[in-house]
Protein backbone atom coordinates (compact mmCIF):
# COMPACT_ATOMS: atom_id res chain seq x y z
CA UNK A 1 0.00 0.00 0.00
CA UNK A 2 0.74 3.20 -0.79
CA UNK A 3 1.61 6.37 1.69
CA UNK A 4 -0.16 9.57 0.07
CA UNK A 5 -0.47 13.16 1.88
CA UNK A 6 -2.51 15.17 0.19
CA UNK A 7 -2.98 18.74 0.99
CA UNK A 8 -4.95 22.15 0.31
CA UNK A 9 -2.79 25.23 -0.02
CA UNK A 10 -1.93 26.60 2.95
CA UNK A 11 -4.11 29.20 5.38
CA UNK A 12 -0.71 32.10 4.58
CA UNK A 13 -2.76 31.74 0.66
CA UNK A 14 -5.98 31.38 2.22
CA UNK A 15 -6.79 34.67 3.78
CA UNK A 16 -6.66 37.86 1.58
CA UNK A 17 -5.81 40.73 3.32
CA UNK A 18 -6.71 43.05 0.70
CA UNK A 19 -10.04 41.86 -0.41
CA UNK A 20 -12.49 43.76 -2.16
CA UNK A 21 -13.30 47.00 -0.36
CA UNK A 22 -9.62 46.94 1.07
CA UNK A 23 -10.90 44.15 3.22
CA UNK A 24 -9.77 41.08 4.66
CA UNK A 25 -11.51 37.74 3.73
CA UNK A 26 -11.10 34.11 4.23
CA UNK A 27 -11.25 32.11 0.63
CA UNK A 28 -12.89 29.12 2.03
CA UNK A 29 -15.66 31.39 3.13
CA UNK A 30 -18.22 31.55 0.67
CA UNK A 31 -20.78 34.09 1.93
CA UNK A 32 -17.79 36.26 3.13
CA UNK A 33 -15.93 36.76 -0.41
CA UNK A 34 -19.55 37.83 -1.83
CA UNK A 35 -20.12 40.40 1.36
CA UNK A 36 -16.06 41.48 1.69
CA UNK A 37 -16.68 45.01 1.51
CA UNK A 38 -19.04 45.03 3.65
CA UNK A 39 -18.38 45.59 7.70
CA UNK A 40 -16.95 42.63 9.39
CA UNK A 41 -19.65 42.42 12.14
CA UNK A 42 -22.36 43.19 9.33
CA UNK A 43 -20.90 39.67 6.63
CA UNK A 44 -22.61 36.90 5.94
CA UNK A 45 -20.30 33.76 6.38
CA UNK A 46 -20.68 30.15 5.44
CA UNK A 47 -17.37 27.88 5.68
CA UNK A 48 -16.87 24.92 3.91
CA UNK A 49 -14.47 22.15 3.63
CA UNK A 50 -12.45 21.07 0.92
CA UNK A 51 -15.03 18.81 -0.57
CA UNK A 52 -12.52 17.16 -2.91
CA UNK A 53 -10.34 16.02 -0.20
CA UNK A 54 -13.00 14.68 2.05
CA UNK A 55 -14.40 12.67 -1.06
CA UNK A 56 -10.85 11.07 -1.52
CA UNK A 57 -10.74 10.39 2.31
CA UNK A 58 -13.75 8.76 2.21
CA UNK A 59 -12.88 6.48 -0.29
CA UNK A 60 -9.63 6.01 0.06
CA UNK A 61 -9.07 5.74 3.86
CA UNK A 62 -5.63 5.51 3.79
CA UNK A 63 -4.60 8.96 2.36
CA UNK A 64 -3.70 11.82 4.89
CA UNK A 65 -5.05 14.70 4.66
CA UNK A 66 -4.27 18.31 5.26
CA UNK A 67 -7.39 20.87 5.54
CA UNK A 68 -6.15 24.39 5.20
CA UNK A 69 -2.66 23.69 7.07
CA UNK A 70 -0.25 26.87 7.69
CA UNK A 71 2.75 26.47 5.54
CA UNK A 72 5.14 25.08 8.72
CA UNK A 73 1.96 22.30 9.13
CA UNK A 74 2.48 21.53 5.54
CA UNK A 75 6.29 21.12 5.97
CA UNK A 76 6.46 19.31 9.50
CA UNK A 77 3.51 16.95 7.53
CA UNK A 78 6.38 16.90 4.65
CA UNK A 79 9.18 15.45 7.03
CA UNK A 80 7.04 13.12 9.23
CA UNK A 81 7.52 10.11 7.08
CA UNK A 82 8.61 8.96 3.39
CA UNK A 83 5.51 9.83 1.69
CA UNK A 84 5.20 7.71 -2.13
CA UNK A 85 3.55 10.89 -3.02
CA UNK A 86 2.20 14.19 -2.29
CA UNK A 87 -0.97 15.40 -4.13
CA UNK A 88 -1.69 19.74 -3.98
CA UNK A 89 -4.94 20.79 -4.45
CA UNK A 90 -5.31 23.97 -6.15
CA UNK A 91 -7.29 26.79 -7.83
CA UNK A 92 -5.68 29.02 -10.08
CA UNK A 93 -5.16 31.69 -8.33
CA UNK A 94 -3.69 29.24 -5.89
CA UNK A 95 -0.96 28.44 -8.59
CA UNK A 96 2.17 30.23 -7.38
CA UNK A 97 1.82 28.78 -3.65
CA UNK A 98 1.08 25.15 -5.41
CA UNK A 99 4.17 25.75 -7.39
CA UNK A 100 6.15 26.65 -4.18
CA UNK A 101 4.60 23.16 -2.28
CA UNK A 102 5.75 21.54 -5.29
CA UNK A 103 8.88 22.32 -5.14
CA UNK A 104 9.12 21.78 -1.10
CA UNK A 105 7.96 18.45 -2.08
CA UNK A 106 10.62 17.70 -4.30
CA UNK A 107 13.74 18.55 -1.61
CA UNK A 108 11.91 16.44 0.54
CA UNK A 109 12.45 13.85 -2.10
CA UNK A 110 9.03 12.57 -2.21
CA UNK A 111 9.36 10.47 -5.37
CA UNK A 112 5.68 11.37 -6.84
CA UNK A 113 3.81 14.88 -6.84
CA UNK A 114 0.16 15.08 -8.09
CA UNK A 115 -1.41 18.34 -8.29
CA UNK A 116 -5.38 17.94 -8.52
CA UNK A 117 -8.54 20.98 -9.07
CA UNK A 118 -9.36 23.77 -10.99
CA UNK A 119 -5.66 24.98 -10.98
CA UNK A 120 -4.21 21.92 -13.56
CA UNK A 121 -6.02 23.63 -15.99
CA UNK A 122 -3.20 26.15 -15.91
CA UNK A 123 -0.81 26.48 -18.55
CA UNK A 124 2.61 24.94 -18.57
CA UNK A 125 1.42 23.76 -15.01
CA UNK A 126 2.72 20.48 -15.36
CA UNK A 127 5.95 20.38 -15.62
CA UNK A 128 5.93 21.41 -11.88
CA UNK A 129 3.68 17.47 -10.78
CA UNK A 130 4.49 14.12 -11.83
CA UNK A 131 0.66 13.83 -12.41
CA UNK A 132 -2.19 16.12 -12.93
CA UNK A 133 -5.58 14.90 -12.19
CA UNK A 134 -8.40 16.34 -14.22
CA UNK A 135 -12.20 15.76 -12.51
CA UNK A 136 -12.79 13.90 -9.04
CA UNK A 137 -9.35 12.23 -7.58
CA UNK A 138 -10.93 9.08 -5.65
CA UNK A 139 -10.25 7.04 -8.59
CA UNK A 140 -7.03 7.49 -9.72
CA UNK A 141 -5.90 7.35 -5.74
CA UNK A 142 -7.82 4.64 -5.16
CA UNK A 143 -5.96 2.79 -8.04
CA UNK A 144 -2.81 4.32 -6.84
CA UNK A 145 -3.23 3.75 -3.12
CA UNK A 146 -4.34 -0.19 -3.30
CA UNK A 147 -3.51 -1.47 -7.26
CA UNK A 148 -7.57 -1.97 -7.73
CA UNK A 149 -10.30 -0.04 -8.97
CA UNK A 150 -12.81 2.35 -6.87
CA UNK A 151 -15.73 -0.14 -6.94
CA UNK A 152 -17.99 3.55 -6.34
CA UNK A 153 -17.91 6.69 -5.55
CA UNK A 154 -19.05 6.89 -1.68
CA UNK A 155 -20.52 10.31 -0.53
CA UNK A 156 -19.21 11.80 2.81
CA UNK A 157 -21.03 13.95 5.47
CA UNK A 158 -19.39 17.28 4.70
CA UNK A 159 -20.41 20.10 7.37
CA UNK A 160 -19.42 24.29 7.91
CA UNK A 161 -20.53 26.40 9.52
CA UNK A 162 -23.46 29.79 8.52
CA UNK A 163 -23.27 32.78 10.40
CA UNK A 164 -24.54 36.39 10.63
CA UNK A 165 -23.83 39.03 13.38
CA UNK A 166 -22.63 36.11 15.94
CA UNK A 167 -24.76 33.95 15.37
CA UNK A 168 -24.14 30.91 13.54
CA UNK A 169 -25.63 27.10 12.74
CA UNK A 170 -24.48 23.90 11.33
CA UNK A 171 -25.08 23.35 7.59
CA UNK A 172 -24.21 20.18 5.72
CA UNK A 173 -23.03 20.35 2.10
CA UNK A 174 -24.33 17.35 -0.80
CA UNK A 175 -24.07 16.48 -4.03
CA UNK A 176 -26.26 14.51 -6.17
CA UNK A 177 -24.35 14.52 -9.15
CA UNK A 178 -21.00 16.29 -9.65
CA UNK A 179 -19.16 17.51 -13.10
CA UNK A 180 -21.19 19.39 -15.97
CA UNK A 181 -21.52 19.48 -19.28
CA UNK A 182 -23.59 22.54 -20.02
CA UNK A 183 -20.92 24.96 -21.77
CA UNK A 184 -21.37 28.00 -20.09
CA UNK A 185 -18.02 29.98 -21.57
CA UNK A 186 -16.72 31.18 -18.42
CA UNK A 187 -16.94 28.04 -16.70
CA UNK A 188 -13.99 25.84 -16.07
CA UNK A 189 -16.50 23.14 -15.00
CA UNK A 190 -17.14 21.60 -18.68
CA UNK A 191 -12.85 21.86 -18.77
CA UNK A 192 -12.33 20.69 -15.92
CA UNK A 193 -15.16 17.76 -15.38
CA UNK A 194 -17.27 17.53 -17.72
CA UNK A 195 -18.54 13.88 -17.06
CA UNK A 196 -21.64 13.74 -14.75
CA UNK A 197 -21.78 11.23 -12.12
CA UNK A 198 -24.28 10.84 -10.16
CA UNK A 199 -24.08 9.77 -6.45
CA UNK A 200 -26.26 6.64 -5.24
CA UNK A 201 -29.18 7.08 -3.30
CA UNK A 202 -28.13 4.62 -1.09
CA UNK A 203 -24.83 7.16 0.23
CA UNK A 204 -27.06 10.64 0.31
CA UNK A 205 -29.57 8.69 2.60
CA UNK A 206 -26.39 8.08 4.71
CA UNK A 207 -25.40 11.55 4.27
CA UNK A 208 -28.81 12.97 5.06
CA UNK A 209 -29.16 10.83 7.62
CA UNK A 210 -25.61 12.12 9.27
CA UNK A 211 -26.79 16.44 8.89
CA UNK A 212 -30.32 15.00 10.46
CA UNK A 213 -28.34 13.79 13.50
CA UNK A 214 -25.87 16.44 13.51
CA UNK A 215 -29.41 19.12 13.56
CA UNK A 216 -28.01 21.26 10.25
CA UNK A 217 -29.69 24.46 9.74
CA UNK A 218 -29.63 23.56 6.11
CA UNK A 219 -28.45 21.38 3.69
CA UNK A 220 -26.56 23.14 0.72
CA UNK A 221 -26.72 21.31 -2.84
CA UNK A 222 -23.37 21.82 -4.72
CA UNK A 223 -24.51 20.02 -7.91
CA UNK A 224 -23.51 23.07 -10.67
CA UNK A 225 -27.26 23.19 -11.70
CA UNK A 226 -29.47 20.84 -9.50
CA UNK A 227 -32.76 20.22 -11.47
CA UNK A 228 -30.95 19.53 -14.96
CA UNK A 229 -31.10 15.47 -14.52
CA UNK A 230 -34.73 16.05 -12.75
CA UNK A 231 -35.71 12.27 -11.39
CA UNK A 232 -32.58 12.17 -9.54
CA UNK A 233 -33.62 15.57 -8.04
CA UNK A 234 -36.57 14.67 -7.06
CA UNK A 235 -35.72 11.90 -5.07
CA UNK A 236 -32.88 13.45 -3.35
CA UNK A 237 -35.89 16.88 -2.74
CA UNK A 238 -38.29 13.48 -1.39
CA UNK A 239 -35.08 12.66 0.99
CA UNK A 240 -34.71 15.44 2.13
CA UNK A 241 -38.48 16.26 3.06
CA UNK A 242 -38.78 13.10 4.24
CA UNK A 243 -36.37 14.04 7.00
CA UNK A 244 -37.65 17.48 7.52
CA UNK A 245 -34.16 19.10 6.34
CA UNK A 246 -34.58 22.45 5.20
CA UNK A 247 -32.09 23.10 1.76
CA UNK A 248 -30.48 25.19 -0.71
CA UNK A 249 -29.78 24.28 -4.20
CA UNK A 250 -27.49 25.92 -7.14
CA UNK A 251 -29.58 25.90 -9.86
CA UNK A 252 -30.44 27.67 -13.14
CA UNK A 253 -33.53 30.00 -12.85
CA UNK A 254 -35.70 27.97 -15.43
CA UNK A 255 -35.58 24.56 -14.08
CA UNK A 256 -37.25 25.70 -10.67
CA UNK A 257 -39.65 28.33 -12.05
CA UNK A 258 -43.31 28.12 -11.92
CA UNK A 259 -42.34 25.47 -8.73
CA UNK A 260 -41.64 27.66 -5.70
CA UNK A 261 -45.05 26.77 -3.45
CA UNK A 262 -44.42 23.40 -4.63
CA UNK A 263 -41.05 23.31 -3.63
CA UNK A 264 -41.46 25.13 -0.45
CA UNK A 265 -43.91 22.71 0.82
CA UNK A 266 -41.14 20.36 0.43
CA UNK A 267 -38.52 22.07 2.57
CA UNK A 268 -36.78 24.37 0.07
CA UNK A 269 -34.97 27.19 1.81
CA UNK A 270 -33.52 28.85 -1.12
CA UNK A 271 -31.60 29.17 -4.21
CA UNK A 272 -28.46 30.58 -5.72
CA UNK A 273 -29.10 31.26 -9.35
CA UNK A 274 -27.19 32.32 -11.56
CA UNK A 275 -28.49 36.25 -12.62
CA UNK A 276 -25.25 37.35 -14.69
CA UNK A 277 -26.65 40.11 -16.18
CA UNK A 278 -29.34 42.40 -17.11
CA UNK A 279 -28.48 42.57 -20.60
CA UNK A 280 -29.97 39.89 -22.76
CA UNK A 281 -26.58 40.14 -25.43
CA UNK A 282 -24.67 39.87 -22.15
CA UNK A 283 -26.39 36.56 -21.79
CA UNK A 284 -25.96 35.11 -25.01
CA UNK A 285 -22.46 35.82 -25.10
CA UNK A 286 -21.50 33.46 -22.48
CA UNK A 287 -24.16 30.88 -23.66
CA UNK A 288 -26.47 31.09 -20.55
CA UNK A 289 -29.91 29.21 -21.23
CA UNK A 290 -32.43 32.02 -20.21
CA UNK A 291 -33.08 35.86 -20.66
CA UNK A 292 -33.34 38.25 -18.27
CA UNK A 293 -37.19 38.59 -17.69
CA UNK A 294 -37.47 34.89 -17.01
CA UNK A 295 -34.64 35.00 -14.44
CA UNK A 296 -36.07 37.66 -12.58
CA UNK A 297 -39.39 36.27 -12.55
CA UNK A 298 -37.58 33.72 -10.70
CA UNK A 299 -35.94 35.80 -8.57
CA UNK A 300 -39.61 37.34 -7.60
CA UNK A 301 -41.27 34.00 -7.05
CA UNK A 302 -38.77 32.97 -5.03
CA UNK A 303 -38.90 36.16 -2.57
CA UNK A 304 -42.97 35.90 -2.68
CA UNK A 305 -42.49 32.17 -1.59
CA UNK A 306 -40.38 33.87 1.63
CA UNK A 307 -37.67 31.77 0.20
CA UNK A 308 -33.94 33.13 0.08
CA UNK A 309 -33.50 34.21 -3.62
CA UNK A 310 -29.41 34.04 -3.33
CA UNK A 311 -27.67 35.18 -7.18
CA UNK A 312 -24.44 35.41 -8.81
CA UNK A 313 -23.86 38.59 -11.66
CA UNK A 314 -20.92 39.53 -13.56
CA UNK A 315 -20.41 42.98 -13.77
CA UNK A 316 -17.13 43.45 -17.04
CA UNK A 317 -18.74 42.90 -20.06
CA UNK A 318 -16.35 44.66 -22.80
CA UNK A 319 -19.57 46.57 -24.33
CA UNK A 320 -20.44 47.69 -21.01
CA UNK A 321 -19.49 50.91 -19.08
CA UNK A 322 -18.88 52.01 -15.66
CA UNK A 323 -22.45 53.89 -16.12
CA UNK A 324 -23.87 51.09 -17.61
CA UNK A 325 -22.71 48.53 -14.70
CA UNK A 326 -23.71 50.90 -12.14
CA UNK A 327 -27.16 51.16 -13.41
CA UNK A 328 -27.29 47.22 -13.92
CA UNK A 329 -26.41 47.11 -10.22
CA UNK A 330 -28.31 49.60 -8.63
CA UNK A 331 -31.64 47.76 -10.39
CA UNK A 332 -29.60 44.51 -8.66
CA UNK A 333 -29.76 45.81 -5.36
CA UNK A 334 -33.68 46.55 -5.58
CA UNK A 335 -34.39 42.82 -6.52
CA UNK A 336 -34.78 42.28 -2.47
CA UNK A 337 -31.87 39.16 -2.84
CA UNK A 338 -30.89 37.54 0.37
CA UNK A 339 -27.13 37.75 -0.69
CA UNK A 340 -25.55 38.11 -4.28
CA UNK A 341 -21.82 37.15 -5.73
CA UNK A 342 -20.54 40.06 -7.39
CA UNK A 343 -17.41 38.99 -9.47
CA UNK A 344 -15.79 40.20 -12.41
CA UNK A 345 -16.26 39.09 -16.02
CA UNK A 346 -12.94 36.52 -15.67
CA UNK A 347 -11.46 34.32 -18.52
CA UNK A 348 -9.93 31.13 -17.31
CA UNK A 349 -7.64 29.24 -18.54
CA UNK A 350 -8.93 27.13 -21.71
CA UNK A 351 -12.50 27.85 -21.39
CA UNK A 352 -14.62 29.15 -24.63
CA UNK A 353 -14.25 32.79 -23.53
CA UNK A 354 -10.18 32.56 -22.53
CA UNK A 355 -9.96 31.18 -26.22
CA UNK A 356 -12.34 34.29 -26.99
CA UNK A 357 -10.30 36.62 -25.10
CA UNK A 358 -6.90 35.46 -24.40
CA UNK A 359 -5.13 38.19 -26.50
CA UNK A 360 -6.55 40.34 -24.12
CA UNK A 361 -5.40 38.71 -20.71
CA UNK A 362 -2.41 41.05 -19.52
CA UNK A 363 -2.07 40.02 -16.12
CA UNK A 364 0.66 37.40 -15.64
CA UNK A 365 0.19 37.26 -11.62
CA UNK A 366 -1.96 34.18 -11.72
CA UNK A 367 -2.92 34.83 -7.96
CA UNK A 368 -5.36 37.86 -8.79
CA UNK A 369 -6.98 35.46 -11.16
CA UNK A 370 -9.52 35.13 -8.81
CA UNK A 371 -13.36 36.62 -9.76
CA UNK A 372 -12.44 39.58 -7.85
CA UNK A 373 -9.46 41.17 -10.13
CA UNK A 374 -9.93 42.62 -13.34
CA UNK A 375 -7.72 40.68 -15.52
CA UNK A 376 -7.85 41.60 -19.26
CA UNK A 377 -7.79 45.32 -20.89
CA UNK A 378 -11.17 46.48 -20.93
CA UNK A 379 -11.55 49.04 -23.69
CA UNK A 380 -14.02 51.43 -21.00
CA UNK A 381 -12.65 50.46 -17.09
CA UNK A 382 -8.78 49.97 -15.76
CA UNK A 383 -8.35 47.89 -12.90
CA UNK A 384 -8.82 50.45 -9.80
CA UNK A 385 -12.35 51.48 -11.43
CA UNK A 386 -13.55 47.97 -11.13
CA UNK A 387 -12.53 46.86 -7.91
CA UNK A 388 -13.91 50.14 -6.79
CA UNK A 389 -17.13 49.02 -8.94
CA UNK A 390 -17.18 45.82 -7.04
CA UNK A 391 -17.08 47.01 -3.36
CA UNK A 392 -19.90 49.58 -4.00
CA UNK A 393 -21.68 47.15 -5.57
CA UNK A 394 -21.23 44.78 -3.05
CA UNK A 395 -22.02 47.45 -0.21
CA UNK A 396 -25.28 47.95 -2.23
CA UNK A 397 -26.90 44.60 -3.40
CA UNK A 398 -25.92 43.15 0.36
CA UNK A 399 -27.77 44.89 2.90
CA UNK A 400 -26.84 43.79 5.83
CA UNK A 401 -30.30 45.02 7.87
CA UNK A 402 -32.30 43.07 4.92
CA UNK A 403 -30.67 40.25 5.69
CA UNK A 404 -31.19 40.45 9.23
CA UNK A 405 -35.64 41.12 8.82
CA UNK A 406 -35.77 37.68 6.55
CA UNK A 407 -33.55 35.73 9.19
CA UNK A 408 -35.75 37.07 11.64
CA UNK A 409 -38.77 35.83 9.85
CA UNK A 410 -37.52 32.31 8.71
CA UNK A 411 -37.18 31.95 12.49
CA UNK A 412 -40.70 32.72 12.99
CA UNK A 413 -41.87 31.24 10.27
CA UNK A 414 -40.08 28.13 11.82
CA UNK A 415 -41.26 28.20 15.08
CA UNK A 416 -44.86 28.56 13.62
CA UNK A 417 -44.84 25.60 11.40
CA UNK A 418 -43.06 24.02 14.19
CA UNK A 419 -45.89 24.94 16.31
CA UNK A 420 -48.49 23.30 14.06
CA UNK A 421 -46.89 20.15 13.57
CA UNK A 422 -47.11 19.80 16.79
CA UNK A 423 -50.70 20.76 17.54
CA UNK A 424 -51.91 18.39 14.46
CA UNK A 425 -49.58 15.04 15.86
CA UNK A 426 -51.78 15.89 18.98
CA UNK A 427 -54.95 16.03 17.68
CA UNK A 428 -54.07 13.03 15.93
CA UNK A 429 -53.13 11.12 18.75
CA UNK A 430 -55.17 8.32 20.03
CA UNK A 431 -57.48 9.81 23.10
CA UNK A 432 -56.99 8.04 26.38
CA UNK A 433 -60.85 5.11 27.72
CA UNK A 434 -63.71 7.31 29.01
CA UNK A 435 -63.90 6.44 32.66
Amino acid sequence: MKRVLLTTAPKEALIEPDGVGGNWYDRTDTYMAWTCAVDLDDRLSVTCPPTGLRFIKHNVPDVEILEYPTWQEYLDALHSEPWDMVGISFYTWSTPVAIEMAKAAREAEVPEIWGGNYGVLTPDIDEHFTRLVKGAGEAPIHEYVYGTPLPRVRHPAMTGQSGFRGISSPVGYLYSKRGCNIGCTFCSTPVFNPKEEAIFMEDTYAALDAYKDAKVAHVIIYDESFFLTNSLAEQVVDALAERELPWICLTRADLIRGRIPELTDRYMDGAIVGIESYRDKNIADVKKRDDVYNVRQTVRELIDNGRRALGTFMVGFAEDSVEDMRYDIEQLGEEGLFACQLTLLTPFHRTRLYRQMEHLVDEPDLSKHDLYNLVWKHPKMNRSEARDLLAWGQRRVNDPDRIAAQLKQEMKDKVRKEFTRRHAAQQAAPSGPVS
